[in-house]
């Protein structure tokens, strides 16, 4: 004989608490964005020099993610607000669950990528870079600080994403 718990459905406030999980995993992916975009330095001594994100492989790959997790993250965020309004428990939780892992992922190689970035060009900076760079590599910390705490919470929210899953045996 087979025997099957219940299935335990999330609470009104889990569903509350994954949408603000959602929306400051938006708003730190967009800070992120922002940051890494602007932050341009140049330097006109010498030999003229310019740091742009797209410059570096580990900054396009960066900005890539946080790309790929901030649209992920505001269709979520769609979707559940949808769901509550419609008071519906409908829709494709093993979707919701495997895409929050696989875009959390992306979005922590993406930091990752971000820091290693940066500390190749601190490392490099010794070869004749100016202090004046050193202000790029803070606001390129910054961006990726920003990518790390958006995917801590993206984390969190699939935490919230897999009670959602039915529990069986």
């Amino acid at each position: 004989m087979e025997t099957h718990t219940p299935v335990v459905l999330p609470t009104r406030s889990s569903k509350y608490t994954n949408i603000g999980l959602r929306v400051l995993t938006s708003a730190l992916l967009f800070m992120s964005l922002v940051i890494l975009v602007t932050n341009v330095k140049s330097n006109y001594t010498g030999l003229k020099t310019t740091l742009h994100f797209y410059d570096r492989v580990g900054y396009r790959y960066m900005a890539a993610a946080v790309v790929i997790g901030l649209a992920y993250s505001i269709m979520q965020t769609v979707t559940a607000v949808i769901r509550i309004n419609k008071y519906s428990t409908q829709g494709n939780i093993l979707l919701d669950f495997y895409g929050d892992k696989v875009v959390s992922t992306i979005i922590a190689t993406g930091a990752v990528a971000g820091f290693a970035m940066t500390g190749e060009l601190q490392r490099d900076a010794g070869k004749g870079w100016t202090e004046y760079y050193h202000k790029y590599f803070g606001m390129s910390h910054a961006a990726n600080g920003l990518a790390f705490l958006g995917f801590v919470c993206a984390f969190i929210s699939s935490v919230f994403s897999s009670y959602a899953l039915p529990k069986r045996f």
